[in-house]
């Protein structure tokens, strides 16, 4: 209980000026690093990472203010080394006109596990025949798939769509015809390139 006359001093909340002033001064005066700009070399590396098509050093350079191809070529330099001390599971190789993100080859069976191989997906000979098809022949529509086939090819396409090795594309001289062609999932699981890479007739025949 207070008793009369004594005078009982009053408690304020702390604010931020009275952390500010309990911390020491080092701390006070660090630089806010998550506020500045990030390095060159980590927005390169972030572009990378981003996936999609080969980055090419003409587009860096176009997204990238102030960047040049030779220190382009320079940091993907820089950051493969990083990798190689870290032990990291990827590099940045060169792939057609640009660069890209790879796993290393020993671990690539974790990358087939994501991306599902055949045995994953459990492809039926059906599917596997009307993938041909479509590889071969593409841009292919429906109609001439069942044909080829001689049955209705619906369900199997929808299975090939959602598995992500076939996409729906728009027909060449009418943009209303829906056709189908494989995707660059396609190429990875088969270990393509290309499409010019797929086997041809005469090379199947001299197996």
């Amino acid at each position: 209980m207070q008793k009369k006359g004594m005078n009982v001093p009053k408690v304020s909340e702390p604010n931020a000026d009275d952390f500010a002033r309990a911390l020491p001064q080092e701390v006070v005066n660090a630089p806010d690093f998550e506020n500045q700009p990030p390095p060159i070399e980590k927005v390169v590396e972030a572009m990378f990472f981003v996936g999609g098509q080969p980055l090419t050093s003409q587009r860096a350079c176009e997204i990238l203010r102030g960047l040049d191809l030779k220190e382009f070529v320079v940091i993907i330099g820089g950051l493969n080394r990083k990798y190689k001390l870290e032990n990291r599971p990827y590099r940045i190789q060169p792939k057609g006109n640009g660069y890209e993100m790879t796993i290393l080859p020993k671990y690539r069976i974790i990358a087939d596990k994501l991306y599902g191989m055949l045995k994953e997906a459990r492809l039926s000979p059906q599917a596997l025949d009307t993938l041909a098809l479509v590889a071969y022949k593409q841009p292919v529509c429906r109609q001439e798939i069942d044909t080829l086939r001689g049955n209705d090819t619906a369900a199997i396409i929808r299975q090939l769509v959602r598995l992500g090795l076939i996409s729906v594309q728009r027909g060449q001289s009418d943009a209303r015809e829906i056709t189908y062609g494989t995707t660059k999932k396609f190429l990875e699981l088969f270990r393509l390139k290309s499409l010019e890479d797929l086997p041809r007739h005469q090379e199947m025949e001299e197996l």
